[in-house]
């Protein structure tokens, strides 16, 4: 169900609920005063509701309203109260039951956990898109265990790429919008993945999510390589060409093989997950030396390199300091990352 979709399908919950109180509320105070009058003041008040309740309600108990006055008029009053009680009732019945059968009920429940969830997210990624590269990176970002909200066209089809459809946050609608950018929490987002299949759509993704938050990293796909510089002017940190990545991969593929398979094997295994991660060095790392930070107690990760600014230092060594402005390369697993955090107080 579309963000739209949905949303309609809310209000038009609340209309019909507020449609059938105010019918029962309306039955009732009619009821209740049309006792009260038929009974010309000597019924109470408090036996005309309970009378106006049991008719409702079809209880059939014995009536307590003063049947000596108008004897006739009353029973006929009781029949027509009863017949609109039992017809707000037969009709919030099917309602009730056509709104769990369709669906609806579940998918605004669904929906409702996931604004909650949202809401309290903070640093997590957006990916606006779906096409084959966002399905690249939904599967990347779930199996490093990175919060993400999907933003796509056919929610169906995202929920279908995932193993766990109901845990993962999809906003149905037009990726463009910027509604759906800020209910996806585009405040609180650390990054956001332009990556539809149009290049247009992109730019526009990275102005309107430059505009809502201008300190999220974005990364924008890009199929046409001269429109990697309108993409940085909209707000877009870094590009990423779809052609030029497939064709850097087919020439691995061709004068590196086992590299490749190295990556794909580290990419693609059942195992536990294994990536290439960085790590930026805080203030209680800095000016220590790397044998000092007890990485070896980080499981298996493994120091690849170190990086200051335009400044690379690969395989550091164990004497090295580690200078503010530091970040570091690692293989890990995502289990081992929090602890190289810990670690370097990042």
């Amino acid at each position: 169900m579309s963000g739209e979709a949905t949303h309609g399908a809310v209000r038009q919950a609340y209309r019909r609920i507020r449609t059938l109180a105010a019918a029962a509320l309306f039955v009732i105070v009619a009821g209740t005063a049309g006792y009260r009058v038929l009974s010309e003041g000597v019924t109470s008040w408090l036996d005309c509701l309970y009378m106006t309740v049991i008719t409702v309600t079809t209880i059939g108990y014995g009536e307590v309203v003063d049947l000596t006055r108008h004897p006739g008029a009353v029973r006929a009053f009781s029949m027509l109260v009863a017949v609109s009680g039992i017809g707000i009732i037969t009709y919030a019945i099917g309602s009730l039951t056509s709104f769990a059968v369709d669906g609806e009920l579940r998918a605004i429940l669904r929906r409702r956990r996931m604004q909650k969830t949202i809401r309290e997210l903070r640093g997590h990624h957006i990916l606006a898109g779906w096409s084959g590269v966002a399905r690249s990176i939904l599967r990347e970002l779930l199996a490093t265990g990175r919060p993400a909200v999907v933003i796509a066209p056919d929610a169906a089809a995202v929920r279908e790429a995932a193993d766990d459809p109901d845990g993962l946050a999809v906003i149905e609608g037009d990726v463009t919008a910027d509604e759906l950018l800020q209910e996806a929490g585009i405040e609180h987002a650390g990054g956001v993945f332009a990556a539809t299949d149009d290049d247009h759509t992109n730019i526009i993704v990275c102005l309107s999510a430059r505009r809502l938050n201008a300190s999220a990293r974005i990364v924008s796909a890009v199929r046409e390589e001269e429109n990697a510089v309108k993409m940085r002017r909209a707000g877009a940190n870094a590009t990423v060409s779809v052609v030029g990545i497939g064709g850097l991969r087919m020439a691995s593929e061709m004068v590196r093989p086992t590299v490749v398979t190295f990556l794909d094997t580290m990419l693609r295994s059942t195992g536990p997950t294994l990536r290439v991660e960085e790590v930026p060095a805080g203030p209680s790392a800095v000016g220590r030396r790397i044998a000092d930070l007890g990485l070896d107690a980080c499981g298996a990760s493994l120091l690849l390199a170190v990086r200051c600014g335009d400044q690379w230092r690969f395989k550091p060594p164990a004497d090295g300091s580690v200078r503010e402005g530091d970040v570091l390369v690692f293989m890990t697993t995502p289990a081992d990352l929090d602890a190289l955090r810990s670690r370097l107080g990042a």
